[in-house]
């Protein structure tokens, strides 16, 4: 496994300006700071706002758009495999397993990664995940658990750990490792689904992530309907990708609380690949502003909800 690794996608911008010196990458990061957080992050902000509220009003959104990637966002799967597998976990009935679902899973990468990071930290943890997609052919390619070295290695955070526990080499490509296989099935399933909560039982995490934006805000706000619905009692909801007005006025409405661990970063690597005037997208997400009061709720990606009598 070491040379079919992240390896043989070498970060070309950053070894060029190691090879440049320490005045270069110091007036690099200036640079890069300038631009990044004063002009478009600082100055530019109320214009983006305002010229995104007007997008969103406006755009077609669209439900064959899908981005994922294994491994995209190394801070959240911490998240989970730390103080959220801690919640869930904590008043569970002896030997009752830990129970996912997940919505929207495009061709499995998520699912797996989640999987494979539960496994890692915590070995002896019975869990299970659901995933679900409204597209047969990405459900029929989930089960199959098997990838392309570049829909595999694409990603800038992977490591040569996450690939020696996740995967079997497959000749050029991948396969996700029986046990791993053995923890996640597939399905087709709709969101916007009245009679989901029929189709499914109600479980300690639900997932759906970078879909909710690619709704209307009545099916978005039906779609997160659905997902309180599936929560237990004490539950927690990853919901990373949905407009974020409509976010803090539904996890408001239903008393999910902001986790906050590292929101902020959590926040920032799931814009790492949109573009600086990211009002043009109406799925584009706003800078994090720490003068936001409503900032762990708006800019947040996991919520907890904790109804039992002892909570």
């Amino acid at each position: 496994m070491g040379s079919q690794s992240a390896v043989d996608y070498p970060d070309y911008e950053a070894r060029t300006d190691l090879a440049r010196g320490p005045v270069y990458r110091l007036l690099r990061s200036i640079y890069r700071f300038l631009k990044h957080r004063v002009l478009f992050g600082t100055l530019l902000y109320p214009y983006g706002m305002l010229r995104h509220q007007a997008l969103l009003r406006s755009a077609d959104r669209s439900q064959h758009h899908t981005y994922t990637a294994f491994y995209r966002s190394p801070i959240q799967l911490q998240a989970l495999t730390g103080p959220l597998t801690a919640f869930c976990t904590d008043r569970s009935p002896p030997g009752r397993r830990l129970e996912i679902l997940q919505f929207a899973c495009s061709n499995g990468a998520e699912a797996y990664t989640m999987a494979a990071a539960l496994m890692q930290a915590h070995p002896a943890l019975d869990f299970h995940i659901e995933a679900s997609d409204l597209h047969q052919d990405l459900v029929h390619k989930a089960i199959a658990a098997r990838y392309s070295r570049d829909e595999v290695l694409h990603h800038e955070h992977i490591t040569e750990e996450f690939l020696a526990g996740t995967f079997d080499r497959d000749g050029d490509g991948f396969v996700v490792k029986p046990g791993l296989r053995a923890r996640v099935s597939f399905s087709q399933a709709s969101l916007i689904d009245p009679a989901l909560d029929q189709r499914f039982r109600a479980a300690d995490i639900v997932v759906a992530q970078n879909v909710l934006f690619h709704l209307d805000r009545a099916a978005a706000q039906a779609a997160f309907e659905n997902l309180v619905r599936l929560l237990r009692p004490r539950a927690a909801l990853l919901i990373e990708g949905m407009d974020l007005d409509l976010k803090v006025m539904l996890t408001r409405r239903h008393q999910l609380v902001p986790l906050r661990y590292r929101c902020r970063e959590i926040h920032e690597q799931s814009r790492s690949h949109m573009p600086l005037a990211w009002w043009r997208y109406y799925y584009g997400a706003e800078p994090y502003s720490i003068l936001r009061r409503d900032r762990f709720r708006r800019y947040g990606t996991v919520f907890t909800r904790a109804l039992s009598v002892q909570d």
